[in-house]
C-alpha cells in the first residue's frame, strides 16, 4: 500500500479511485490541489462529500453542469467518460472516468484529473494567430487585387480625356492651315477646357487622397452658407447635368451657416453629385438641406439603381464601388474622399438605400465644436 500510494503522489494527473458505494479508496496530493480540497473534507472518505464541498464552495465555472455530468457518470458504472471541466480560476481540467475491474466485474471506477490549461491556451493562441494571419493574408491580397484594380481604371480614366485633347488638338491644326472660322475654334476650344478641367479633377482626387493618407489635410474654415456650397457644386456640374438631362432640385428652409471649410464641403457635394448623375438613371436629383440646433443636414437624393444592402458598409471604403467597375468609370475614390473631408469637421456621412429604389447620401456636420455621435 505504501509502495502504491508512493506511485500515486508521484503521478503528474490527479487521481481517484472510489468504490460502488462512493466511497474514497485511493486519491493523490494533486487531485486535492486541482480542486482545491482540503485535508479535513478527503478525510471523510465520501466522495459525495468532497463533490458538495467543491458545489458549495463555488470551484467550478459551471458548478451545476459539472455536478450534473459527475452524476450522470456515477448512474452508468460500466461507462467510460472524457470531459474538460473549467475552473472559475480559468484552469482547465481533463477528466477521465473509467470503471474498475476486479475478476471480471466492476468494483469501482477511477476518475483521472490532468490540468491542461497551458497546452490549451496555446492552442486557443496557435488558433488565433492563424486566423490573423490568414485573415491579414486575405487583406493582403485584397489590397493587392484593388490597388491593381484602381491602377487599371486610372490609367483608363487618364487616358480617356488625354485622347480626346489629342483628337481635338489635331483637328486644330489641320484646319487651322486652310482657315478655320471663329466659331469651330471656339467649340474645339470648350471641348479641350472639359478635358482639361477633367484631368485637374482627377488629379485633385488622387492629391486629396495623398494628403488624406498622410494626414496631411488641413481646413480653412470659415463662415459658409450650405446653400452657397449647393448652388456653386450644381454650377460646376451644369454641364453634366444637361448632357445627362437630369433635373436637379434643391429644398432649403434658409440659411444653413456654420464654421467650416467652404471648398472643401463644395468638393464633398460635387462628389456626391457625380454619383448621383452616375447612377441615377436621368431621373430627377434632390438635395435638401436643414438643420436643428446642434448639426446641419445636407442629403442628396437619386432614383436610380440602388445600392444592395451588403455592399452599403464598405462603400465609403478606399477603391470601393458599389457596382462593376466594368460598367461605370470613376476611380472609386470620390466618397472616401467625401467622407474623409466630413469627418474632419467633426461629421458624418452615411447612405440609405434599396436596389431598384434609388439612394440617399446623408451629410451631417455640428454646428458646435462636439463631434456627432454615431447614427
Amino acid at each position: 500500500m505504501s509502495l502504491l500510494q508512493a506511485t500515486l503522489e508521484s503521478a503528474a494527473d490527479g487521481i481517484l479511485v472510489v468504490d460502488l458505494d462512493r466511497r474514497i479508496v485511493l486519491f493523490n496530493r494533486r487531485f486535492a490541489e486541482i480542486f482545491l480540497i482540503p485535508d479535513e473534507v478527503l478525510a471523510r472518505r465520501d466522495d459525495a462529500h468532497a463533490l458538495d464541498y467543491v458545489y458549495m464552495r463555488d470551484v467550478m465555472r459551471d458548478p451545476d453542469g459539472f455536478r450534473a455530468r459527475i452524476e450522470v457518470i456515477y448512474d452508468h458504472p460500466d461507462a467510460n467518460s472524457f470531459d474538460v471541466f473549467e475552473l472559475k480560476d480559468g484552469r482547465l481540467i481533463e477528466c477521465y472516468s473509467l470503471p474498475q475491474y476486479l475478476a471480471g466485474v466492476v468494483v469501482g471506477r477511477v476518475w483521472s484529473h490532468r490540468d491542461v490549461t497551458a497546452r490549451v491556451r496555446a492552442e486557443q493562441q496557435r488558433d488565433q494567430l492563424l486566423r490573423e494571419e490568414r485573415r491579414a493574408r486575405a487583406e493582403a491580397e485584397e489590397a493587392i487585387r484593388l490597388r491593381d484594380e484602381f491602377v487599371a481604371v486610372a490609367s483608363h480614366e487618364l487616358r480617356t480625356p488625354l485622347t480626346s485633347l489629342q483628337l481635338v488638338m489635331q483637328g486644330l491644326e489641320r484646319r487651322l492651315a486652310p482657315g478655320m472660322d471663329v466659331e469651330q475654334a471656339r467649340s474645339a476650344v470648350d471641348r479641350c477646357n472639359r478635358q482639361i478641367r477633367r484631368l485637374a479633377a482627377l488629379v485633385d482626387g488622387l492629391l486629396d487622397v495623398s494628403r488624406i493618407q498622410a494626414g496631411k489635410l488641413e481646413l480653412q474654415l470659415g463662415e459658409v452658407d450650405l446653400r452657397t456650397v449647393v448652388r456653386d457644386a450644381a454650377a460646376q456640374l451644369a454641364d453634366q447635368l444637361a448632357q445627362a438631362g437630369v433635373e436637379l432640385v434643391v429644398q432649403a428652409e434658409g440659411p444653413v451657416v456654420g464654421r467650416w471649410d467652404g471648398d472643401r464641403l463644395e468638393q464633398v457635394v460635387t462628389n456626391l453629385l457625380r454619383n448621383a448623375i452616375k447612377f441615377g438613371g436621368g431621373k430627377p436629383i434632390e438635395i435638401a438641406i436643414a438643420s436643428d440646433a446642434q448639426a446641419a443636414r445636407l442629403s442628396v437624393t437619386d432614383h436610380g439603381i440602388g445600392i444592395a444592402r451588403e455592399t452599403q458598409s464598405k462603400l465609403f471604403e478606399r477603391f470601393r464601388r458599389g457596382v462593376s467597375v466594368k460598367h461605370y468609370g470613376g476611380l472609386g475614390l470620390g466618397l472616401d474622399i467625401a467622407r474623409a473631408f466630413v469627418e474632419a469637421h467633426g461629421g458624418r456621412v452615411y447612405v440609405r438605400s434599396e436596389l431598384g429604389q434609388g439612394s440617399t447620401f446623408t451629410v451631417e456636420l455640428p454646428l458646435s465644436q462636439a463631434a456627432l455621435p454615431s447614427p
